[in-house]
């Protein structure tokens, strides 16, 4: 193969990928515009503090977890949004239970790894469960696990959990606060 005719497919194949870029970045911004109707005002919320769990246990460097004993676990990786404007509240899309999970089961134990692009101090972040009643505030922890079997009321391992970003102040944050992926892994009982 002479080199215009590699060179032309390797033209092809960046555009290809550009064009696969270009429509995951649209759906991105598309969950993000899509949780706008979303209304959540902490002051109606528990949040629930990890310095008031029994421990964070922090994940290991090789990217392990520590061991918990439990019935079942589930996990979910979503592609949380960007942030572009102050006072405003941001959520990551649902990260639900796998069908089947118990209902009547509750959750004993959730880790979770999340990652935001020019992050700052400013950022307020929660993990809460779907009603958005019970939700854990892990603001600059980026990676670390809580044992939920206390907090009251229990649960439910079946619910399911979003990310919830709030960054104070009012206008155009710069720069943007770019989502990355985010992950949970709940076991329960």
């Amino acid at each position: 193969m002479d080199k215009r005719m590699f060179v032309m497919k390797m033209n092809k194949t960046l555009l290809a990928l550009a064009v696969i870029t270009s429509a995951f970045t649209m759906n991105a911004i598309a969950v993000e515009q899509k949780d706008v109707e979303l209304k959540f005002d902490p002051s109606t919320v528990e949040i629930i503090s990890v310095d008031q769990l029994e421990s964070p246990h922090a994940l290991k460097s090789e990217g392990g977890i520590e061991a918990f004993a439990a019935a079942g676990a589930w996990t979910k990786v979503v592609y949380n949004p960007s942030l572009y404007t102050a006072g405003q509240w941001y959520f990551g899309p649902l990260m639900s239970a796998p069908a089947g999970t118990s209902p009547s089961a509750t959750v004993q134990n959730i880790t979770w790894q999340w990652n935001i692009w020019n992050y700052n101090s400013n950022l307020t972040t929660y993990l809460c469960e779907s009603t958005l009643s019970q939700c854990v505030n892990i603001s600059g922890n980026f990676g670390a696990g809580a044992n939920l079997s206390t907090v009251i009321p229990a649960i439910p391992a079946n619910r399911s959990w979003r990310y919830a970003f709030y960054y104070a102040g009012s206008g155009t944050i710069s720069p943007t606060l770019m989502g990355q992926n985010g992950s949970i892994a709940v076991t329960y009982q």
